[in-house]
């Protein structure tokens, strides 16, 4: 008896001195860090006589490659404009309109499927849609 006691915690121990070992950010209490999420942004305009989405600074890029809980946030200069997006499952919604130069900050769902989504972006005064990387897109990874 004595002896199957004694091998019981030889063979418990490390295991027990494992588990007391925690990582710094699980002490005293605090919870663990959450992946911060990141806002992109785009940029409607005009480059070179077209309506283009862009990113804010380089304007050779639109795809947005990002995961859930991220943002993007779209400003149009110069034209109020009409978003279409194709799964209500992404952001919560199909359309949306915003006015020239305000802001649209949309938020990728927690239950957006992984995928590639083309949208659209309609300009009210040039009655005609943005080019992207022909189209816009947002790719939902992980």
């Amino acid at each position: 008896m004595y002896f199957k006691k004694i091998l019981i915690l030889v063979l418990l121990a490390p295991i027990l001195f494992i588990s007391s070992q925690r990582p710094d950010y699980l002490m005293e209490g605090e919870p663990i860090p959450a992946q911060q999420a990141v806002e992109y942004r785009l940029v409607v305009k005009v480059i070179n006589d077209e309506w283009r989405v862009v990113f804010d600074g380089d304007e050779t890029r639109s795809d947005v490659v990002l995961r859930r809980g991220d943002r993007i946030r779209w400003v149009v200069e110069g034209s109020d404009a009409s978003f279409a997006f194709p799964d209500t499952r992404i952001f919560g919604l199909e359309t949306r309109d915003i006015k020239d130069g305000n802001p649209l900050v949309m938020a990728v769902s927690a239950n957006a499927p992984e995928g590639t989504y083309a949208y659209s972006v309609f300009i009210h005064e040039a009655m005609t849609y943005a080019r992207g990387q022909s189209p816009p897109r947002i790719i939902i990874t992980e």
